[in-house]
């Protein structure tokens, strides 16, 4: 019996799948330790914007793949309308944190 081949739309979706999980899973925890320091009352000062970031970019990263694959079967316009938003959530994401 012949082996069924993986197709490359098949290898994008286990992608966008994995790093789904993943940020979701490493933005979960990190909200939980922040929210664990918060009640026992620690001091967290930076760190608190260091979790806040990278969760923030973890998400940014799951939701990336699948609005980029939209944005592909939509055409050229929608593309670049892509780009600018993922630009724009990634930039917010780090500096939006810092700054404020």
């Amino acid at each position: 019996m012949a082996k069924k081949q993986r197709t490359e739309g098949a290898a994008k979706r286990d992608l966008t799948k994995i790093c789904a999980f993943w940020a979701l899973f490493i933005a979960s925890v990190l909200f939980v330790v922040q929210l664990i320091l918060n009640a026992v009352g620690a001091d967290m000062g930076s760190l608190k914007n260091i979790f806040t970031i990278i969760a923030a970019l973890m998400l940014g990263i799951a939701i990336a793949f699948p609005a980029w694959s939209y944005a592909c079967a939509k055409g050229k316009g929608w593309k670049i309308v892509c780009i600018i938003l993922l630009v724009l959530y990634f930039v917010l994401a780090i500096c939006g944190n810092i700054i404020f």
